[in-house]
């Protein structure tokens, strides 16, 4: 592990070690197995609360009548917020100093691409911070029952974050929501899923299956979000159409790739095949993989742990990762999945 990615974690586990008292607030914390549905443009009249999903993440630029229509109709609303980029089509982009602004987000691993209008922001920034902390209270103010932070990953983009999950803990803390760790990677293990409620991973299937993708992607992204499930919290599981194609089992009009649901009932996740058009309108499409616990796969994760010796803070042991890996993907094969 480079230094400075070391420097940046210890760092976090600083900030975060003063948070540990989360487990004794009151605010949602869903269980393996919720239902969910992942919305992130759009506007305020595409939201159906029709669907029987329970959880709800929509863009915080919404409404509050949207976020009190969800809730009447008994869902939990988690609020989309970048803590750490800046986007020039929000309203409050004009407020970032450009000392504060980095390079623009890369689209992929291999950054072939970026995303236009998106930069990395420098979160040690006093003006940032405010910016950030305006947004949780807006979110609050709206009815949000909590937050899905995304882009805490800018420790590996050039950008420091000695306060980046101080965003996504303490703010959230004052405010009593509940928040979630998005595209955990390396970050998830025990001291990491003691603190977050439920954790938001993409593609980690896709990368498992593929063999391609950073150190960070593919089996041990999924691996390392299991560490929520045996705390009992949820883990939502994105998996997009466009990477995988149009093989396999039809559901609700999409085409589940062989396989995915089985592995994903066999980690405890709950996964939603979408389009990239995440927004709300007519070009969205999204399925959820059917909830079915294999006979006999129940624990996989806790057995192989054991067989392996597991002890906390061991994940830095690439090695041990590997093992359980290995010890977990040999127990699924194992297992008798249904369609």
């Amino acid at each position: 592990m480079a230094p400075r990615v070391h420097r940046t974690r210890t760092a976090l586990l600083v900030l975060l070690a003063a948070c540990v008292a989360r487990a004794a607030c009151a605010w949602y914390v869903p269980p393996p197995g919720t239902s969910f549905v992942w919305h992130l443009s759009g506007a305020d009249s595409d939201v159906d609360p029709r669907h029987p999903a329970k959880v709800y993440t929509v863009d915080a630029s919404l409404a509050a009548s949207t976020m009190a229509r969800l809730r009447r109709a008994g869902k939990r609303v988690m609020c989309y917020i970048s803590f750490g980029t800046a986007e020039d089509w929000r309203g409050d982009y004009h407020q970032f100093p450009n000392a504060a602004l980095g390079g623009l987000v890369c689209r992929g691993d291999e950054c072939a691409d970026v995303w236009p209008g998106e930069r990395w922001v420098d979160v040690k920034s006093a003006a940032v911070r405010a910016i950030m902390e305006a947004r949780v209270q807006a979110a609050k103010s709206k009815g949000c029952d909590g937050v899905d932070p995304d882009n805490i990953n800018a420790y590996s983009n050039n950008i420091t974050v000695q306060a980046v999950t101080d965003f996504t803990v303490t703010e959230d803390d004052q405010y009593a929501m509940s928040v979630g760790l998005k595209n955990p990677g390396s970050l998830a293990p025990s001291h990491m899923a003691g603190l977050f409620d439920w954790a938001l991973i993409e593609s980690c299937s896709y990368y498992s299956d593929w063999g391609g993708g950073e150190w960070y992607s593919g089996k041990y992204q999924c691996d390392y979000a299991n560490e929520f499930i045996v705390r009992s919290k949820a883990v939502f599981a994105i998996e997009y159409a466009e990477q995988w194609g149009t093989s396999a089992t039809t559901v609700n009009g999409m085409r589940f790739p062989q396989g995915l649901c089985a592995d994903s009932n066999a980690h405890g996740f709950t996964t939603n095949l979408c389009t990239f058009d995440l927004g709300l309108g007519p070009r969205y499409r999204f399925a959820n993989c059917p909830l079915h616990k294999p006979a006999g796969c129940d624990g996989v994760w806790r057995q192989c742990v054991k067989e392996q010796v597991y002890r906390k803070y061991q994940q830095r042991h690439m090695e041990r990762w590997d093992a359980v890996g290995q010890c977990m993907r040999a127990r699924r094969a194992a297992c008798k999945y249904k369609a």
